[in-house]
């Protein structure tokens, strides 16, 4: 196990990253007190897109049944578009239309 100072290790860190990567634990000091580790970071596989896709499901399966099939969101939704609808075609205002007489 190394120990650098901070100050130390900001000229050299490629090396320390080095010595990391080849397992050897890196502890960086400031005034003589331990203040950060660095160690390797442990290898993993990545998981396979199929995998992503179903745990992306399950996790939205499992948000659906906590909130409901959203039936009450669906009648928000139309009344809002039943409410715009009777605003008729000026309802909105055009930002660019505002600026045109300047």
């Amino acid at each position: 196990m190394q120990t650098v100072p901070i100050h130390q290790a900001k000229s050299q860190l490629s090396e320390l990253i080095r010595a990391v990567e080849n397992g050897e634990e890196v502890v960086l000091t400031r005034h003589g007190k331990r203040v950060i580790r660095l160690i390797k970071e442990p290898e993993s596989e990545q998981p396979s897109i199929e995998a992503r896709r179903q745990a992306i499901a399950q996790e939205l399966e499992a948000l659906r049944a906590k909130v409901g099939r959203g039936e009450p969101f669906q009648a928000l939704w139309d009344e809002h578009k039943r409410e715009r609808d009777a605003r008729g075609e000026g309802w909105t205002d055009d930002p660019k239309a505002s600026r045109a007489g300047r």
